[in-house]
């Protein structure tokens, strides 16, 4: 129960970001809410939709025995995976409505404050684990009292700082346009080096399957990233 109640209060967390922060873009209120129903249809299909394969094929680590195996409905998720989704479903939803301007500086503050609980939720779950280590002050025991790698922590901690940035961006008004862009590109490097001390098999060139998903969402989010500051006026 304690992955559900962190994912709920994530939730909660990031409506509330969505009424605090001052709005990055002047959409109308129904084309704003078209653009995130969007990302949330676009999220849950990639979520598990990119999580599909690894399962499939066994480029995946299996859940903990502790949990009985994976027990949400349709299996396994994954966080890039769904990011990679949500990015597509707004993008669609924008070419639908002919919204050429930048929408995701509103996202990226709710998005930091969700995944950062989301990951915390991991933890207490005992899901998403490292790799067995020795032990240490700095390791983790699941609940067969093996000594693992801490990576649910350290990204919910890489999520909860750059909460704290991204707020101070938002109420500043900084960076609206590349907020978000910024904020992904950097996550994608820390999950991709926090990949080397996870569960996950090599599947090409000595990289997992969320390594290889890691370079594409940081493909996208700089490259989308330079595309936008090359084109804004000098």
């Amino acid at each position: 129960m304690g992955y559900f109640v962190w994912v709920l209060i994530g939730f909660l967390l990031a409506l509330l970001a969505l009424r605090w922060q001052p709005r990055s873009n002047t959409l109308p209120a129904e084309q704003r809410q078209l653009v995130r129903i969007g990302a949330l249809l676009g999220a849950i299909v990639g979520a598990y939709g990119l999580q599909l394969p690894p399962d499939l094929l066994g480029w995946s680590a299996p859940a903990p025995a502790s949990l009985g195996g994976d027990t949400l409905p349709l299996g396994g998720r994954t966080v890039l995976g769904g990011l990679l989704g949500g990015w597509l479903g707004v993008e669609l939803a924008k070419w639908r409505l002919g919204v050429r301007a930048a929408t995701g500086g509103d996202f990226a503050l709710p998005l930091a404050l969700a995944l950062c609980c989301g990951r915390l939720g991991c933890f207490t779950a005992g899901c998403c684990a490292g790799s067995a280590c020795a032990a240490g002050w700095w390791a983790t025991v699941d609940a067969a009292g093996v000594a693992r790698w801490p990576v649910q922590l350290v990204e919910a901690g890489f999520h909860g700082g750059a909460a704290i940035v991204l707020a101070w961006a938002a109420k500043t008004r900084r960076a609206g346009d590349v907020r978000l862009l910024a904020y992904l590109a950097v996550y994608a490097v820390v999950r991709f080096l926090l990949e080397f001390w996870r569960q996950h098999p090599p599947i090409a060139c000595g990289l997992s399957w969320h390594q290889w998903l890691a370079i594409v969402l940081f493909g996208f989010a700089t490259g989308t990233c330079w595309a936008r500051m090359r084109l804004a006026p000098a």
